[in-house]
């Protein structure tokens, strides 16, 4: 403790929006602390005070409170004395997109400029463990300082943190089990607490400044503090203690350079709770994420980009960006809240996307209308728009409207003179309810034609198709007695668990595909933890039904079944005496000229307190990767595991996240939604296992064999037992020669469609050539300007080159914030270079309109 010169008191609060109690519980509590720490401030009882990091308490706050009040708060903010962001809010790194974190950065600084509030500290107090590209997320936002705790190990307190790309950040990590929760000053016996807790700092601070963060979740200082702390100076007369705001303390190290590194990311739970199962907890959340980032980026800011921004909708926009984030945040995204805040969410999900598919439908018929009134008048085009810029050939599925009084019987498409081979799915005749605000809703008599095919786009991209209507019956697709189903690439048959897939090109056939399997989970929302006798459930396929052989495509569907014990037993420790079957039905889909086999599942799940997964067997796999936020990770197999731990220590195990994929040895797997996965052997060979539905009754418990305390209020959460029926997508493509990041947003982003009577010429925006180099979004800035976001996942220097389908009027990087990083020459074709694992945004401007 002698080389302790100063102690900056930081108080603060953490403010978890929902979790334990609702969200409305939890504002109601964060209206009267504000009003409680501008009292303080007031009486000049508190010197300032730090607001998590977070600038959405703002928001919750001025909405139940008069404007004067509101306006008294923001007075505090501008004076200096509060200090808000730079987030909006403080969500979890692995179970969200890379495009969400920097959007959740631009909306808090935004925010924090406003109110003149310091925004370079890259605040991360409490999510499990930290993403691998925060310092150069960091580092693009001008964001010089972190603060970290779970998940970082080092043994100095002042840290340079490398991330992938090797950007820096000066970066203090919290060294002690309690972090951020610091509620000693509050006790009676601060005087000698505050020792203690000093001496358990001092061995990691270098420069003798020490920070006491004055706070915890949903509580606030003592209101005597300043006395508090003049008594401590009275004690400790050769330390300096004093209230500090969170850049007061940064400032305090001007000159200071970090002695210890920490690299990349941090998921070591030596220290304190990383609470890994989290990534599969409430899985049905992390799908409906994706699915809302999927059409917040591949729809709506991608029409955005389309009509140059004339939709006009900046703030319709942001606004449903908040609606996103705000499912975002650790204890939200992670599932481990009470059901009543995950019920929340799921209205929140609903919101984001009703109103994107409003906002597609009204965007798409304004560029390309579709005659509502007079059915003389026929919508006789078809626009297919792609907004994933890779080469390759994409699935179309879409309904065509052909008014009764016209219907011959049947319909071709044709495009460019070419006829297109499509299946006919359905075909009915009904009557359509019709609507648009400048035509009265009505009803009207269609022939819908329900078609797929299969079209080749060069990358973002719009075609337009003609539809004939022809004397003919329309014949539609079969389904064929046979028990196998191919295209040029793969060969596809059941097994007695699964599936026998060939890879064609290869002659290699691969046996023990798509095995469904289930095991006990004595755990909770935080962490899995297997009971003692803990036996393992196979589903066996007792049916195969609706295969189709289609011109475009061809499918088949499994009937699984699976008896498994319907939950623990009383005392936790093996299974109950009941048992009941789960039954799983998986559509696979093969399309022709696509090198992907495509899985969709619907789970029927009646059991309780179990971790049920989707296996594939590869060959002996001892190291995979993952994707997070704008990297791809290695990561190691775990084979001897090791689950029975002391108190506060935390098993290291073997399952880790997925943002999008996994790659190991020849396989890739590709999905939406499935964010944790694990190689491990089962029954003579490696595989890759997805976690599909992990079922759980308590938010906390303090008996699980993995970790060694509780991890939140020991609340039942019946709704994390997610008994009933879930859907999920994934995707398998083989040979490591084919893997690419671009897979997955190929799978996830949809081709739009709009059929109309107006005829236009398609166009493209751009593609680009390497498969490496990794897409990850579009976005429109200004009026004929756009940014094109991507990365380079790999540890070697990687070139593209962007392919316009215009002249543009210049071409330069950007930081995040949109500072000037690189003139580019101005041509319709560039090749940009990236070094390892850097992230890349090139701001296109076009010539007028």
């Amino acid at each position: 403790m002698k080389n302790i010169k100063e102690v900056h008191v930081l108080n603060h609060t953490h403010w978890d929006r929902e979790w334990y109690e609702t969200f409305e519980e939890f504002r109601y509590k964060l209206r009267n602390g504000l009003r409680y720490v501008q009292g303080l401030l007031d009486s000049g009882n508190l010197d300032n005070f730090f607001l998590d990091g977070q600038t959405i308490v703002l928001e919750d706050y001025q909405e139940i409170v008069s404007q004067e009040e509101y306006k008294r708060l923001v007075s505090f903010i501008k004076e200096g004395k509060i200090e808000v962001g730079p987030w909006y809010l403080l969500a979890d790194e692995f179970l969200v997109s890379g495009e969400s974190i920097l959007k959740n950065l631009e909306i808090g600084i935004n925010k924090s400029k406003a109110y003149n509030s310091a925004y370079n500290i890259g605040y991360l107090p409490d999510t499990f463990g930290h993403n691998s590209q925060m310092p150069q997320i960091f580092k693009g936002y001008n964001i010089d300082t972190a603060i970290v705790w779970r998940g970082a190990i080092s043994s100095a307190f002042e840290n340079t943190w490398e991330g992938a790309d090797g950007s820096k950040v000066f970066t203090f990590v919290l060294p002690l089990f309690e972090g951020y929760y610091q509620t000693f000053l509050k006790h009676d016996d601060y005087v000698e607490k505050t020792k203690t807790y000093l001496e358990s700092n001092s061995p990691y601070l270098t420069y003798g400044r020490a920070l006491v963060m004055n706070g915890a979740d949903h509580t606030y200082t003592c209101p005597d503090i300043n006395e508090r702390i003049n008594e401590l100076n009275a004690c400790y007369k050769e330390i300096e203690f004093k209230q500090s705001l969170m850049s007061h303390y940064v400032q305090s190290f001007a000159g200071n350079e970090p002695v210890e590194t920490i690299v990349g990311e941090q998921r070591d739970p030596s220290k304190i709770f990383i609470l890994p199962g989290v990534y599969s907890t409430r899985s049905y959340l992390k799908n409906q994420n994706q699915m809302c980032e999927d059409q917040a980026i591949g729809t709506m800011e991608a029409l955005n980009v389309w009509t140059n921004g004339n939709t006009n909708s900046a703030h319709f926009i942001e606004h449903i960006w908040k609606l996103i984030l705000q499912n975002q945040p650790h204890d939200s995204i992670c599932g481990c809240s009470v059901d009543e805040v995950h019920t929340e969410m799921e209205t929140r999900t609903q919101k984001v996307l009703s109103a994107i598919r409003q906002f597609s439908k009204d965007t798409l018929n304004n560029e390309y209308p579709f005659e509502f009134l007079q059915e003389n008048i026929e919508n006789d085009f078809l626009y297919v728009m792609n907004n994933t810029p890779v080469a390759d050939i994409y699935p179309v599925k879409t309904e065509i409207l052909i008014p009764a009084s016209l219907d011959l019987g049947g319909i071709t498409l044709m495009y460019d003179s070419e006829e297109i081979a499509f299946d006919l799915i359905k075909k009915e005749k009904r009557e359509v309810f019709l609507r648009h605000i400048l035509a009265e809703p009505h009803y009207a008599e269609y022939v819908i034609y329900d078609v797929s095919f299969v079209l080749p786009f060069d990358g973002v991209e719009t075609k337009r198709i003609r539809i004939e209507r022809v004397c003919m019956e329309a014949e539609l697709i079969e389904i064929v007695d046979e028990n196998a189903i191919e295209n040029e690439f793969y060969h596809i048959q059941c097994s007695e668990t699964g599936l026998i897939i060939t890879d064609k090109e290869r002659n290699k056939a691969y046996e023990n595909q798509h095995q469904f399997v289930s095991s006990l989970d004595a755990g909770d929302a935080y962490n899995y933890s297997p009971p003692v006798n803990d036996p393992c459930s196979l589903a066996i396929v007792k049916g195969v039904s609706d295969i189709v052989k289609g011109k475009s495509y061809q499918s088949m569907t499994l009937h699984y079944e699976m008896k498994l014990p319907a939950s623990l037993n009383e005392n936790r420790t093996g299974p109950s005496e009941e048992y009941v079957v789960n039954k799983m039905t998986t559509t696979i889909t093969l399309h022709q000229g696509r090198r992907f086999i495509s899985f969709k599942t619907v789970i029927h799940n009646q059991a309780k307190d179990q971790k049920l997964r989707i296996g594939f067997a590869t060959s002996k796999a001892d190291e995979s990767y993952g994707d997070t936020a704008f990297d791809l990770v290695k990561r190691q197999t775990i084979r001897e595991k090791v689950w029975d731990m002391p108190k506060n220590k935390e098993a290291v195990m073997n399952q880790y996240p997925t943002l999008s994929t996994v790659l190991a040895m020849e396989h890739q797997l590709v999905h939406r939604g499935l964010q944790e996965y694990e190689v491990d052997h089962f029954q003579g060979n490696d595989f890759i296992f997805l976690t599909m539905v992990r079922s759980v009754g308590w938010l906390s418990r303090r008996d699980l064999r993995t970790r060694g305390n509780g991890a939140a209020p020991g609340f039942e959460t019946p709704g994390a037992q997610c008994l009933g029926t879930y859907e999920f997508e994934y995707g398998l493509v083989l040979g490591t020669s084919h893997q690419s990041l671009n897979t997955t947003k190929v799978m996830r982003q949809q081709i739009l469609t709009q059929q109309s009577y107006v005829l236009k010429e398609g166009g493209k925006l751009f593609n680009q050539s390497s498969s490496t180099i990794a897409f990850s979004s579009f976005i429109q800035k200004e009026e004929n300007t756009f940014d094109i976001r991507m990365f380079n996942p790999t540890n070697e220097r990687q070139l593209t080159r962007l392919n316009l389908g215009f002249e543009p009027s210049s071409i330069y990087e950007v930081d995040f914030t949109g500072i000037l990083a690189e003139k580019y020459e101005t041509s319709a074709q560039i090749t940009i270079a990236f070094n390892p694992k850097q992230i890349k945004t090139i701001r296109v401007k076009r010539k007028g309109n």
